[in-house]
């Protein structure tokens, strides 16, 4: 499927009327590349892999191929499973889809989904070598572990999911024990026709998997660079080309490989966002960490789209979900101010154009604007708020906020502005994207722009009446990050679609230096950014924890990290960030390495207060240690999420916590556990009654008068989950408007029918193969059969097709999907926005036959996340306009 993704502009749900007014219209043509709907598959088969043997897998497997020979389907298989899913990897149509997912013994389908390469690195390379971009090491305890309890991680065997990585870097040298490339060097699953060519070798040649070695366990003394586990043994598997993205296929092939390895630990600094912990990663993943292995996952930076956006395989059971916090220092472009000769360090606008080292220019502003001015630099009524040529020939300083970056800059630029210096109108620095979101909008940004930090803006703006005047530097410079130890704004949000609490815990994503590959730093090094250097981080930890304490399972390892982890601030202090931004909190070796009491659960997920109301935990306080431990036990709330995941404060909004019947809101509640024994802690969590529809947390944090503190994060939905909208409209042009969705598509014409509009005629298909020529004239095959286009909100439980007659009785169930991810995003931009899927027909009927010429409908219903079936409001139904079936 092209995409499943955001939640604006829905449909309603099931029952609600139609408008009172049904336009006739004719189709809207659909954009070539929109319309290439993806076609691979993963097919699911009975029997968990774990409880069966290979003799049993391979027979499951070998009917199921029979079955669809004899059935006619068309598919090519692209990979088999045994060990952690039980299935395939497909190509297939929509339409052949529906053939496979009807076969005996089919549990289920799920979309193979492309994965990109995680976030690019900073442009800060070969400069930005300074010891205090370090200090990544002492946020989690690291350099102590290292330097005085001598851990490195020897004998670790660590395995590395990835892009590679390069073999003749000297933070690597003797280090690899095995390794593969699933791919080979010129593959690239964004890429039709791309097929993967596996060799021996790993070499990375992207880039990003050295990267994440490099902080999981790179040693190079003659650079004076030392990653968390140096001692690890190294498993590498690469499943990216050179180039462009990989799949979720190949990273399930690869799992099972690390699995087959041996590997103790693996890392996962790549996924599938929006998904669900059914997903087939997901679920690979979990299975591993029930075997023995530990598993850090990425929760993926995909945090400025809501919540709900943590990815598969993160999602799954007992895997780590790792958010990324902001490192503490960091080496930033800069410009000096005169007079006085300050240094104010940038990051430099997406989009926009780097500045020059030299040059020196004065600073203007728009007339009357303020450091508290909301709307600085933003078009009034459609018209630049600047006079013509007031900028010229200056830096225009403009504050952030109300409207897009791109709309300030472009303004300030035709006042004749040289440069824009952006400053937030929040704590931190922030990360601005300028680049058009708009198809149509081909201005040009020809003048650089920077953002700095809003304390620096307001500097700035109160030296202007002295003149200032600013020269931008070449060197970086360290500084102090405003935003250091608190969460990135990139970090995903969750929790799981099914509401279980993730991410699990945090470590520094956010601008960590790390090794990159020779070919392009010579140096070797880069500072970079994302929850995919956050992960091996977590990774590197558990492993110089297995060297600490051999004995340690997966499960105890996880609880431990998860224990012992320091809760982060909000950005602009008072409460911790919400508990679905950073799970338990920052990550700390030490700390789980000393505590010899352990808590369980590590998380305690509560539902839809609605559905539950107040909820009753059980908790195991378990006690390894020689001598009794004693605890204060208190309550702190953590900030909320309203719906579309914007952080608010708890105050009015926090819930109520009880511990054995005593209240834990103010004094705490005293908690003993006996030396080699363990107690039992009961907890009454009673769910606020706002945000609505948004998500609370907290914590029961366990403080021991020797200021050992411990932290169990919970967290849970406001209301009814079911009132989420799952179907929604899409907008292709920028958000001006919106088509409603779903929509009947004709894969011929490439039209498609929005939900309401009437056509002249019912659309005609042959349901058969035809050649038809795309918007750049490349003759393509499609089958003359009816598509639906969907938009997804929300996570879906359940997706089933119904095909109706001409008088509108369903003649039965023709596609079924469970567990469907949401959609990215509601605005389309280009065939990657992840903005819609296709649920197809393949023109047969409930056991095969051939459905005969004659007036047809298709029926849409949806299942919500954890909805009842029985209850009618928590399905919403779509029905398509009438179409026929020339045969």
């Amino acid at each position: 499927m092209l995409g499943l993704t955001a939640l604006l502009m829905a449909c309603g749900p099931a029952g609600s009327a139609p408008p009172p007014t049904q336009p006739t219209g004719t189709a809207l043509r659909l954009p070539t590349g929109a319309a290439q709907s993806g076609d691979r598959w993963f097919v699911e088969l009975a029997g968990d892999p774990a409880a069966l043997n290979a003799q049993g897998v391979g027979a499951q497997q070998a009917t199921f191929r029979a079955q669809a020979a004899a059935s006619g389907t068309q598919y090519r298989e692209i990979a088999s499973y045994r060990t952690l899913f039980n299935g395939f990897a497909v190509q297939a149509t929509p339409a052949e889809l529906g053939r496979l997912s009807r076969l005996p013994g089919v549990t289920g389908v799920y979309p193979v989904r492309p994965i990109p390469p995680p976030r690019a690195p900073v442009a800060l390379k070969s400069q930005a070598l300074r010891p205090d971009v370090l200090s990544a090491l002492g946020m989690t305890g690291v350099d102590v572990a290292q330097s005085q309890l001598g851990l490195s991680g020897r004998g670790v065997r660590v395995g590395i999911i990835d892009t590679g990585l390069d073999l003749g870097h000297p933070a690597f040298r003797g280090r690899v024990v095995v390794g593969y490339d699933f791919v080979g060097d010129s593959y690239d699953a964004s890429r039709p026709g791309s097929v993967p060519v596996p060799d021996s070798s790993p070499d990375d040649c992207q880039g990003n998997g050295t990267g994440v070695a490099g902080i999981l366990g790179g040693h190079d003394p003659a650079g004076g660079f030392l990653g968390t586990a140096p001692g690890v043994s190294l498993g590498i598997y690469k499943v990216f080309g050179c180039q462009g993205s990989t799949d979720s296929a190949t990273l399930l092939t690869a799992m099972e490989r690390a699995q087959a390895d041996g590997m103790q630990v693996l890392n996962i600094s790549l996924g599938v966002p929006f998904q669900w912990p059914q997903y087939p990663t997901a679920r690979a993943a979990s299975r591993l960490v029930k075997a023995g292995m530990v598993v850090s996952a990425a929760a993926g930076d995909s945090g400025e789209t809501g919540p709900y956006s943590v990815g598969a395989p993160a999602l799954g059971e007992n895997v780590l979900a790792v958010a990324s916090v902001d490192n503490t220092r960091l080496e930033l472009g800069n410009f000096s101010l005169t007079p006085g000769g300050a240094v104010v360090g940038y990051r430099p606008v997406s989009g926009a154009p780097r500045p020059p080292a030299g040059l020196t220019l004065a600073v203007g502003k728009l007339p009357g604007s303020t450091p508290s001015t909301d709307n600085d630099g933003c078009s009034i009524d459609g018209l630049n708020p600047y006079a013509p040529g007031s900028l010229n020939g200056q830096a225009a300083l403009v504050r952030l906020g109300n409207c897009p970056a791109r709309e300030k800059i472009l303004n300030v630029q035709n006042a004749g502005a040289r440069a824009a210096v952006l400053y937030n109108n929040q704590p931190g620095l922030a990360s601005v994207n300028a680049q058009p979101v708009n198809p149509f909008d081909d201005a040009a940004i020809d003048i650089p722009a920077v953002s700095v930090p809003a304390g620096d803006g307001a500097t700035i703006d109160a030296g202007m009446a002295a003149g200032v005047r600013l020269t931008f530097n070449a060197a970086p410079q360290t500084f102090d990050n405003p935003s250091g130890g608190s969460v990135s704004p990139f970090s995903a949000v969750g929790a799981a679609p099914n509401l279980a609490l993730k991410p699990d815990l945090a470590a520094p994503g956010g601008w960590v230096r790390t090794a990159t590959p020779l070919r392009t730093e010579t140096s070797g090094y880069a500072v970079l950014s994302g929850t995919g250097l956050a992960a091996p981080q977590v990774a590197g930890i558990a492993a110089l924890l297995l060297e600490a304490q051999p004995g340690l399972t997966a499960a105890d390892l996880s609880a431990r990290l998860m224990n012992n982890a320091a809760l982060r601030p909000a950005q602009e202090g008072g409460a911790p960030a919400p508990v679905q931004r950073q799970g338990a909190g920052l990550v700390n070796v030490l700390a789980a390495h000393r505590n010899p009491v352990t808590a369980t659960p590590a998380r305690l997920g509560l539902g839809a207060s609605q559905t539950f109301g107040p909820r009753s935990k059980v908790m195991v306080l378990r006690n390894s240690g020689p001598q009794a431990q004693t605890f204060r036990a208190t309550h702190v709330p953590a900030q909320a999420l309203d719906s579309a995941g914007g952080a608010l404060s708890p105050v009015g909004q926090a819930a109520r916590l009880s511990i054995n019947g005593h209240s834990a809101d103010g004094a705490g509640v005293t908690v003993s556990v006996p030396a080699g024994g363990e107690a039992e802690v009961n907890v009454l969590i009673t769910p606020p009654s706002r945000p609505a529809q948004g998500q609370y947390g907290g914590y029961v944090v366990l403080t021991s008068p020797t200021g050992q503190a411990m932290v169990i994060p919970y967290g849970g939905f406001v209301g009814h989950y079911q009132a989420l909208t799952v179907l929604g409209d899409v907008s292709f042009d920028g958000g001006r408007t919106f088509k409603n969705f779903p929509a009947l598509y004709d894969p011929k014409t490439f039209e498609y029918y929005p939900e309401g509009l009437t056509p002249p005629a019912p659309p005609a298909y042959t349901l058969e193969d035809v050649q038809v020529r795309d918007d750049s004239g490349q003759l393509v095959t499609v089958l003359d059969a009816p598509q639906l286009l969907v938009h997804f909100g929300h996570q879906a439980r359940r997706l089933t097709l119904e095909l109706l007659d001409a008088g509108g009785h369903s003649l039965g169930t023709v596609f079924e999907q469970n567990y469907v991810g949401r959609s990215a995003t509601a605005v389309y931009t280009d065939p990657n926005s992840d903005t819609f899927g296709f649920v197809g027909w393949d023109g047969t009927l409930e056991g095969g036959r051939p459905a005969p010429a004659g007036t047809y409908q298709l029926r849409l219903n949806v299942l919500k996340a954890l909805g009842n079936p029985s209850v009618a409001a928590d399905t919403e139904t779509y029905l398509s306009q009438k179409f026929t079936v020339v045969r």
